[in-house]
């Protein structure tokens, strides 16, 4: 790591801290619902800053921490690349359309509410972000098909949330606690030598 807390990144070189910024404020500007974390991970990876695995890291702390999911992982990413001012570059770039945006929607949305067309559109986007939420969630599962146990764990959290609608935080008591003795034991094993 550097002075400044920022891991190497992968690319040949470091993106300025306005590239880092533009690049978040596309991704927050034109995709919505779960569809963002899947654009995110498209963006890092393929500019070099970080390979895929460093980037579900970052998403996993990013879920579990407090506030917007999707901020959380910006910040991550640019903190990664460039240390505290990559953090907050990616965090106005995050930041800054999506609040716009929200102004001008809002007005629009209370001067036309009556508007049956209005509802219309809305239920399109609803439908629109859940597919987008359904696509992220294959993407980024996508890596860990050949792990079944993975894929059970994934399945079973979905159906108690869904289903059950278990809280998130005796989920992640029981599934990350789950996961953690799972990453333990295969640690342990493979230090000793045993497949």
């Amino acid at each position: 790591m550097s002075a400044s807390g920022a891991a190497p990144t992968r690319s040949s070189s470091t993106p300025t801290l306005f590239q880092i910024a533009a690049t978040f404020a596309g991704i927050s500007s034109t995709a919505f619902g779960g569809g963002q974390k899947a654009s995110i991970r498209h963006q890092v990876t393929s500019h070099g800053w970080m390979d895929s695995d460093e980037f579900m890291d970052g998403l996993e702390i990013a879920q579990v921490l407090p506030g917007p999911n999707i901020l959380n992982l910006a910040i991550y990413c640019g903190q990664r690349v460039r240390g505290i001012p990559g953090a907050i570059s990616a965090f106005l770039g995050a930041s800054i359309p999506p609040f716009a945006i929200i102004l001008i929607a809002g007005a629009l949305y209370f001067k036309f509410a009556a508007n049956p067309y209005v509802h219309g559109a809305l239920r399109g986007c609803a439908v629109g972000a859940l597919g987008l939420t359904i696509g992220n969630a294959l993407e980024l599962s996508w890596d860990e098909r050949d792990d079944w146990l993975k894929l059970v764990l994934i399945a079973v959290v979905a159906l108690v949330v869904a289903r059950f609608r278990m809280p998130l935080l005796l989920v992640l008591a029981i599934f990350g606690g789950a996961g953690i003795v799972r990453e333990y034991v295969k640690a342990a094993r493979k230090k000793r030598g045993v497949p």
